[in-house]
């Protein structure tokens, strides 16, 4: 399969020619001698006036257009209020151009409506972060975010829907600029519950600066949710279905409305479906064998919501509010049949143990914001935000559990469980930013409180002769506080031409409280935790010509342990698995480097080093002779080398290709109290890639698909991939498109992995449903004008994502 995959996705790149362009910039002002914000900018040939790039000025009139090829064009601006402006005609030969500054003069009658149209790639490399432009790819079409995370360049998904990064966990996901309220399977069920319809594009950024919160030892993903981009009041409507073993549906509506002073956004996302797995777990344990098939489906309707305005007051002062809310209905459970035998025997002494799980499970989240904003035409800019969160669970969890005997004939045994697992998170941040110029550069510093309170509550139920015991062993109540206080100060300035400088610190002093309350006594019922951290940060960026560009970063972060982590008590998982928290677990403590080279803006290459000091891990532990448990434990060290390549670049005028590969090379080490020995080291690689053909009469065609090679953390970890191809149709004046999609065509999404230690073999395969036809319809409507709503970050940050399920 290595081969195949390899040679499709990287075929074409020996014909690669590399297009050398250059940027065009400038900034517009009215009559006044005001900037004009968000200003409609588009850049003209000079000979026919076709249409090369657009672009919108931020919202002090400035704008930035790259990717313009050598030849002679002329600029055209519009915006509201103000006649439309064209540019002499100008040159670009051999290097940027910087336009002097545009001076707009007012418009006494209503404007016509101005269509701005543009491709974005589908990979973009900036200065601290990584684009996966969703709406770019139309293979995207009808996938969930769970599954378009696996398509982003350097990410994995293991088996258990941990987020992986060059094979490691500890990134912090982000949803519109907010960490997600979630880690684990709730994390991992939201991410299925939202549909790419609803996202725009996909943000790695691995060495954040200290105005980033400093959790993620590997950085940061931010899931970034469309906006509509025009004046007036306009919307998308977008509708599709996928077909596999069973139909999903999905459905989203986003609205906006906008004037001079007042701009009123809302959206709404319906999804609805059922998707399926299998999975092969043989297992080991005292010389008797376990050998577990399951069939698993996981059922789930999701309502999704968000509204929001933002109010100009005045060309300096913006106040704005968004609520934004998820009411998800889950209801995962299979069926499994585990054969138990002495090993090498399957006759003799042998019993089948048969169960029907059912996991019902209502998540409700709420996330509100209110921001004050101050800037001014001087490099001034000052951001006031307050947020509450609260994020709710109710789940149960109906175990029956009957033994088959083979050789007595003796009547089954039947042992049921019922578990009640209510959870209530409430957070609430508040955090001021202020940035100024300074010394030729631009000093940024601020401050921010948050306060988590996480209550879990562990209801376990013997149910005998049809009425549920409560297991007093077994149930438990757990409630976390943590407050952390932070404090940042960071400066960026260009040394001349050539050179920019960032340097930052971070400050957190965080302190932290587990109660445990249970009918079982447990001397750790009580834990506090107190500790101060400091977190630099810097960046390097050399401009060597106009073909090369050079950026060494470094940063230290931290990964926090997630609530449930802490929780000493005992979860029964199934009839044979538990897991237990540990209130001892340490924050992880990240340094990482990384040297970047940029050639003409469409291939970049970068290696990094990474050393984390007690990086956290998952084991598989025995509990006695016949069961296990999963624990949570810090290791010594782990270190890790990588080597990272992207490219995008049109091959000929119709056929472009976006192209990216990670490898990496990572050693775990630790000596546990358990007497686990870890001393594991890996070298691996995955890959993402992308060939478009743009065909006659708006039709595209295009063949994707990514691979993971197989990796070692504590397990051995088999390799996946998988292929699709996909077309699109645009009609209506390009303000409709209908996608369709043939996902996993050779059939490839499954994997697995072995591992031995602890005195417990294991060898686990899984194959989900990869294998489906996604169908899209996508409308636009309304106003063609610019701009929407403004992009902001809350203030809630790591703490929103650390609950795990």
């Amino acid at each position: 399969m290595k081969k195949m995959l390899l040679s499709l996705l990287i075929h074409g790149l020996s014909f690669a020619g590399f297009a050398q362009t250059f940027t065009v910039s400038g900034l517009v002002k009215n009559q006044q001698n005001e900037t004009v914000g968000f200003a409609a900018v588009s850049i003209n040939q000079s000979k026919d006036s076709t249409l090369v790039k657009a672009d919108v000025a931020d919202e002090q009139g400035s704008f930035k257009i790259s990717g313009v090829p050598d030849g002679r064009y002329f600029v055209r601006i519009s915006a509201v209020g103000q006649q439309m402006y064209h540019s002499a005609v100008f040159d670009v030969a051999g290097q940027d151009v910087k336009l002097p500054v545009v001076s707009m003069l007012p418009e006494a009658k209503q404007l016509n409506e101005v269509k701005v149209t543009g491709t974005k790639p589908l990979i973009e490399v900036k200065n601290d972060r990584m684009v996966f432009n969703v709406e770019a790819s139309i293979n995207a079409t009808g996938s969930n975010a769970l599954d378009l995370l696996q398509r982003s360049p350097g990410v994995q998904v293991d088996r258990d829907e941990n987020i992986l990064v060059r094979g490691k966990t500890g990134v912090r996901i982000y949803i519109d600029g907010r960490p997600s309220p979630l880690a684990g399977k709730d994390l991992a069920s939201t991410l299925k519950s939202m549909n790419s319809a609803d996202i725009e594009a996909i943000e790695i950024i691995t060495n954040p600066s200290a105005k980033f919160d400093a959790a993620g030892d590997l950085g940061i993903i931010n899931i970034r949710l469309k906006k509509n981009a025009r004046l007036g009041t306009n919307g998308n409507v977008s509708l599709g279905g996928m077909f596999g073993i069973t139909p999903k549906y999905n459905a989203s509506l986003n609205l906006n409305h906008r004037d001079k002073k007042l701009n009123v956004f809302g959206n709404y996302g319906f999804n609805q479906g059922a998707w399926h797995n299998t999975t092969y777990d043989d297992q080991i344990l005292n010389n008797v064998a376990y050998n577990k098939l399951w069939h698993g489906i996981w059922r789930d309707t999701t309502h999704s919501a968000k509204i929001g305005a933002d109010y100009f007051i005045n060309a300096k002062n913006t106040l704005g509010f968004s609520a934004n809310g998820r009411i998800s209905n889950h209801n995962g459970g299979g069926e499994s049949e585990t054969f138990i035998s002495k090993r090498n025997n399957l006759t003799a002494d042998s019993l089948i143990l048969s169960s029907r799980t059912s996991n019902p499970e209502k998540n409700k989240n709420l996330n509100v914001n209110v921001n004050y904003r101050y800037a001014d035409t001087t490099g001034h800019e000052l951001n006031i935000d307050a947020d509450y969160g609260r994020f709710s669970s109710r789940g149960i969890s109906y175990q029956p559990n009957k033994y088959h005997f083979q050789t007595t004939g003796d009547e089954p045994i039947e042992r049921n469980y019922v578990s009640k697992t209510p959870v209530d998170i409430t957070i609430k941040s508040f955090k001021i930013d202020y940035e100024q110029p300074f010394r030729k550069g631009k000093l940024g510093y601020g401050v921010k409180l948050s306060d988590v309170n996480s209550d879990n509550t562990f209801n376990f139920f013997n149910v005998l002769q049809n009425v549920e015991v409560i297991d007093t062993n077994r149930s438990n109540r757990f409630k976390y506080l943590e407050r952390v206080y932070a404090a940042y100060i960071n400066y960026n300035v260009s040394l001349g031409k050539k050179w920019d400088l960032q340097a930052g610190l971070r400050a957190e002093h965080t302190k932290s409280r587990g109660d445990l309350t249970s009918y079982k006594h447990n001397d750790l019922d009580k834990v506090d935790t107190t500790y101060l951290s400091f977190f630099p940060s810097g960046a390097i960026s050399f401009r060597a010509s106009k073909n090369h560009t050079w950026n060494l970063n470094y940063s230290r972060r931290i990964n926090r342990p997630s609530y449930q982590n802490l929780n000493p008590f005992e979860y029964r998982i199934d009839e044979l698995v538990y897991s237990k928290g540990n209130p001892f677990l340490k924050p992880e403590y990240a340094n990482s480097f990384k040297l970047s080279h940029v050639y003409k803006g469409i291939l970049t290459t970068s290696f990094g080093y990474r050393r984390t000091r007690f990086p956290v891990v998952g084991l598989r532990i025995p509990y006695d002779s016949s069961r296990t448990y999963f624990i949570t434990e810090n290791l010594d060290y782990s270190q890790g080398f990588s080597l990272d390549m992207s490219i995008t670049t049109p091959i000929t005028k119709w056929w472009e290709l976006n192209f990216n590969v990670s490898g990496y090379h990572n050693l775990w080490k630790a000596a546990l109290d358990n007497g686990v020995v870890v001393n594991n080291r890996t070298t691996a690689f995955n890959l993402n890639g992308q060939n478009t053909f743009k065909l006659k009469n708006s039709w595209t065609i295009e063949l994707s698909g990514w691979y993971n090679s197989p990796y070692r953390r504590i397990d051995y970890n088999w390799q996946m991939g998988m292929v699709d191809i996909g077309v699109q149709k645009k009609f209506w004046k390009d303000n409709a498109s209908l996608k369709a999609t043939f996902s996993d065509i050779f059939h490839t999404a499954r994997g697995g992995y072995t591992s031995a230690y602890a005195g417990i073999e294991t060898r686990l395969r899984f194959r989900f449903e990869g294998q489906m036809l996604r169908v899209n319809f996508n409308y636009r409507f309304g106003s063609k004008e610019i701009k929407a709503a403004r992009s902001r970050r809350s203030g809630s940050e790591d703490e929103l994502n650390r609950i795990k399920g």
